[in-house]
């Protein structure tokens, strides 16, 4: 017993001498509960997939493959890994790919993110903990939207070697619940005297004009959350047109509020992954769809010059021969599961990179020097996460869902003028790198585009199709995800159940594409397998489902009448 007792006593003494030897070996340049608002960047910067997230993280690297969904953008021949998503199909499990968005929410976010809340709430930090919870309602919007079923109440679960996943239905009431508890802790002004504010860490908000204006817009991006919630579920009993509208009125104002991360582009994670530096864009060109949308052929039924939206030419590439090609200004277009179609006579090919006019090949590439990229797709502009142009057009369609067409006219024109706003701000976080291409945008080019063909004059003559397609150009370029939720709600290809007796497509102008997937038995992509190397790998509660080959075309809940 005595032999028993001493090992006990000589073990609490090797314990506590190792403790000591740790505190005294203790790193002071890394300190093991640093301030919430130093870790709070990592939130943000994580979001499309920089600080340090490489490879497979963040909302920007999946956007090159589910682009192609959206027809946001194709592969330009069929040599490129991107022509399988052109065809809604997957690369299988390869390296990870479009594993992004699930990597940033469970790991380069995650846990960074429960530190600020957990460590906020002791310390008082109400608006460190509030913003967080903002960021945690908007991750799970967006990965439940991408994937489906998710790890909700699991997630960040200590001493767990495995999660259980929720099903949507369940993730979506989390959703709503995360963004009401992040309103009421931004809320509370009854903040710790002794503790610093979160403007210490805001790459977003923290240039506001004062605390109040900057607390204030974390508000209104969570208010965005929950009208994104809502507006997901048009075919539930339980959705409401009159939530939408609340909650967009409650959003962003004007674009100043916009949620945008910027880019400093000093270093590789913190360059822009559309950037030329990065080089990630090379593969991918311009779609027919956008052109169309901008051209004036969808709208106005014509790409004549006085139907052109002078948008065009600081979102997308002309080639060469500007004068000569269909009469739009040289905008050549690739087709889903056609690419680049060259003639065989011609000896170059016709639609340029995405950073510049005329341009075949990257003019930067792992240069910082180089003053190169157009629009979103520059080392220093910045990716937009949420914008009033958005909320609007959420505004517009909920409104004409309700039957309120006059209310609805006037968001979707304030949803296009926003959109004008966006592309000629001049003052962004960080950097100010303008996104017009050279000049703004003219007053004169704006009254002409909403005067013109492209935009319904009157009230009575709005359609569905308008508010989306306006919306799709809007959110181009950024908006994946979002995008993706509109056309999986309308099935890509419904008729417009808005207007009695309607017989065009909700999205009138995207064409089918040419093949789809071998595995797709004829359907249409609706979710994004998950991250193998974490959960077909590790995760013994991984659905069943997941295996099947079909998986990828599966519904997710919100687009079906499921209750």
């Amino acid at each position: 017993m005595k032999k028993i007792l001493f090992i006990i006593l000589a073990g609490s003494v090797l314990l506590t001498s190792c403790k000591k030897f740790l505190d005294i070996n203790s790193d002071p340049d890394t300190p093991q509960n640093p301030d919430p608002t130093s870790v709070f960047p990592v939130l943000i910067s994580n979001i499309p997939g920089a600080g340090g997230e490489r490879g497979t993280g963040g909302v920007q690297f999946d956007a090159l493959w589910i682009g192609s969904y959206i027809q946001f953008w194709h592969a330009f021949n069929s040599s490129q890994n991107q022509f399988t998503w052109d065809a809604h199909g997957h690369n299988g499990h390869t390296a990870d790919r479009a594993a992004g968005i699930w990597r940033a929410t469970y790991f380069g976010v995650g846990k960074n993110m429960e530190y600020c809340i957990e460590e906020g709430q002791k310390r008082g930090q109400w608006d460190v903990v509030g913003a967080a919870l903002a960021i945690k309602a908007y991750l799970f919007q967006l990965t439940t939207n991408y994937h489906g079923e998710i790890i909700f109440h699991d997630a960040f679960k200590e001493d767990s070697l495995f999660f259980r996943w929720d099903d949507q239905k369940e993730v979506y009431k989390g959703v709503d619940s995360l963004a009401r508890l992040a309103i009421a802790f931004l809320d509370n002004k009854e903040y710790n005297p002794a503790s610093l504010r979160l403007t210490r860490g805001d790459l977003t908000y923290g240039n506001s004009a004062n605390f109040d204006t900057e607390i204030a817009r974390w508000k209104k991006f969570a208010y965005g959350v929950l009208a994104r919630n809502f507006s997901a579920i048009i075919h539930k009993p339980q959705y409401s047109a009159d939530s939408v509208i609340k909650y967009t009125d409650l959003a962003m104002a004007n674009g100043a509020d916009d949620f945008v991360v910027p880019f400093e582009a000093s270093r590789t994670a913190d360059a822009n992954i559309f950037g030329t530096y990065r080089d990630n864009m090379t593969p991918i060109r311009q779609s027919d769809y956008i052109v169309r949308l901008l051209d004036g052929s969808v709208f106005a039924g014509s790409n004549a010059l006085a139907n052109r939206d002078p948008r065009i030419r600081h979102m997308l590439v002309a080639s060469p021969d500007t004068l000569t090609y269909s009469g739009n200004g040289g905008y050549r277009v690739t087709i889903p599961g056609l690419g680049d179609t060259v003639p065989t006579a011609s000896t170059r090919r016709r639609v340029p990179v995405l950073w510049g006019d005329s341009l075949y090949s990257n003019p930067g590439n792992a240069n910082f020097a180089a003053k190169s990229g157009k629009y979103l797709f520059q080392n220093k502009a910045v990716m937009p996460v949420m914008t009033y142009s958005e909320m609007q057009f959420l505004k517009a369609e909920a409104a004409l869902r309700k039957g309120d067409a006059t209310t609805a006219h006037t968001a979707y024109k304030n949803g296009i003028n926003g959109h004008f706003d966006f592309i000629n701000r001049t003052s962004y976080p960080r950097n100010q790198s303008a996104l017009f291409n050279q000049t703004p945008l003219s007053a004169q080019e704006r009254t002409a585009y909403l005067a013109s063909a492209n935009v319904k004059q009157n009230a009575a003559d709005l359609r569905l199709s308008d508010i989306m397609q306006q919306k799709f150009i809007a959110l181009w370029g950024w908006g994946f995800v979002e995008t993706w939720t509109d056309m999986r709600k309308y099935h890509y290809w419904d008729i417009d159940d808005v207007q009695p007796g309607a017989t065009e497509q909700v999205y009138s102008g995207m064409m089918k594409p040419v093949l789809l997937f071998a595995d797709n038995n004829g359907k249409y992509a609706y979710r994004v397998r998950p991250r193998y190397n974490s959960e077909y790998v590790w995760n013994i509660y991984m659905p069943e489902i997941a295996n099947s080959p079909e998986y990828h075309t599966i519904e997710t809940w919100f687009s079906t009448s499921q209750p």
